[in-house]
């Protein structure tokens, strides 16, 4: 059985790791809090809209031709 004193620097090492890799993340952000908003809700507009298609009839290949321009189109940016 682990003594009482492994378990909270077990917690306190899990907690440090959490922060430095969240600074970091943040520090290596290749957009800001504001573009990255904007380009998720772009993002899932265009899932909605995309689903709404779907719904009234689209093809489901001009779905995925779609849904893969979309995610070129994410991924160089």
């Amino acid at each position: 059985m682990a003594e009482r004193g492994e378990g909270r620097s077990f917690i306190i090492g899990a907690l440090i790791g959490a922060v430095i890799g969240a600074l970091w993340a943040l520090w290596n952000a290749p957009r800001s809090g504001k573009e990255t908003r904007q380009a998720i809700q772009q993002a899932l507009d265009e899932r909605v809209n995309s689903v709404r298609r779907q719904m009234t009839g689209e093809s489901l290949e001009d779905a995925l031709a779609e849904g893969k321009a979309t995610a070129r189109r994410l991924n160089q940016r």
